[in-house]
């Protein structure tokens, strides 16, 4: 039966019954950008929530340093410069953990939405 066989109440019907699928599809497909985008957003922002915690209250419980005097410094120099390029390196090693984390948390969420 083609469009010019049927009458203007079905092709109606048919034209709301497809518009009615589409805004079903697009309600999922928005949900999950959503979920995605908030997945994504939250990790960064929750490490460093818990680093600012954290040296919050380090900074309230330890004790006050004593000054090293730089002569007694025991710190060899390869030693500093091994511990200048650590933390150098460091970011970009911990950005792909994130990433997986962000992707095992969003495959989670996703599973648990269905």
């Amino acid at each position: 039966m083609s469009n010019s066989d049927k009458s203007l109440d079905e092709q109606i019907a048919d034209v709301e019954k497809r518009l009615a699928r589409r805004r079903a599809e697009l309600r999922v497909f928005v949900a999950e950008a959503r979920s995605r985008v908030s997945v994504t957003k939250t990790i960064p922002v929750a490490v460093v929530a818990a680093l600012a915690v954290g040296f919050a209250a380090s900074r309230f419980v330890r004790k006050p340093a004593r000054p090293i005097p730089r002569a007694v410094d025991k710190r060899s120099r390869s030693t500093r410069l091994m511990g200048a390029i650590a933390g150098a390196m460091l970011p970009p090693l911990i950005r792909p953990l994130q990433h997986v984390a962000a992707q095992w948390l969003a495959e989670r969420m996703h599973r648990s939405a269905r």
